[in-house]
């Protein structure tokens, strides 16, 4: 099935529209942030469509692109209601910590999650519990050792990078530094938000900083990285 005519295009753009909007609303994500929790051709771009039942659709896609487009030209432009621009100023559309990070905009685990444990660990998925999707912890027995584990994907450390240099200039720019003659300048207005995540991409989060950050938030031992999927245990 494809999107054929105007009449075919309104209906679906007032589809996903609403579903924008409800998308918005679960995950408390201003809409200048939508392109990076729905960044069109991911998995998660995919699984959004494939949820609503938009995959099979042909145009679908490009739907959904033109829609997150629109939001945030919405945001930038000013186009959106104060009572909406102020919603967006609540604590509830920022992130308030790093751990916090771990969570924003992330899917539960899945059975994806779930098949990977089971080949990481050499066992059967009868022999792996999820704990808690939304932490994505499973309770896996290695031939009699229980352990706890928590995974992430690829594609999901990625979101939660970008969570954390979100958090992490948020940080920064609420900082002043004091200069001679008594002088206190607030940063706010001095380092730009494009050049801070680029500085920290290329000089600090270019190797293991990431990951680094997430195992300090989990309380648990890093264990490996095993087919695009980063595994934790819990501590003894």
């Amino acid at each position: 099935m494809s999107i054929n005519n105007r009449e075919d295009a309104n209906k679906y753009y007032q589809t996903i529209n609403s579903l924008v909007d409800d998308y918005i609303d679960k995950w408390k994500v201003r809409p200048s942030n939508l392109r990076r929790y729905l960044q069109p051709g991911s998995e998660r771009f995919n699984r959004f469509l494939e949820r609503n039942g938009l995959k099979d659709i042909k145009g679908a896609d490009r739907v959904l692109r033109d829609v997150i487009e629109d939001r945030d030209s919405m945001e930038k432009d000013g186009v959106i209601t104060f009572e909406s621009f102020k919603l967006f100023e609540t604590d509830e559309y920022k992130l308030s910590s790093l751990k916090q990070c771990l969570y924003k905009g992330i899917d539960k685990a899945s059975n994806t999650h779930e098949k990977i444990l089971a080949d990481h660990f050499d066992t059967s998925l009868g022999h792996i519990d999820i704990v808690d999707p939304d932490k994505h912890i499973f309770r896996v027995d290695v031939w009699g050792e229980i352990e706890d584990v928590i995974i992430y994907s690829k594609e999901e450390i990625d979101l939660i990078t970008e969570n954390m240099l979100e958090y992490l200039y948020t940080e920064v720019k609420n900082k002043k530094v004091e200069l001679s003659g008594n002088i206190s300048v607030s940063l706010s207005n001095l380092i730009a938000e494009e050049s801070f995540k680029r500085e920290m991409e290329e000089n600090v989060f270019s190797v293991n900083k990431p990951v680094n950050l997430v195992t300090q938030c989990l309380g648990y031992d890093f264990k490996s990285e095993f087919e695009n999927y980063f595994i934790w245990i819990k501590n003894d």
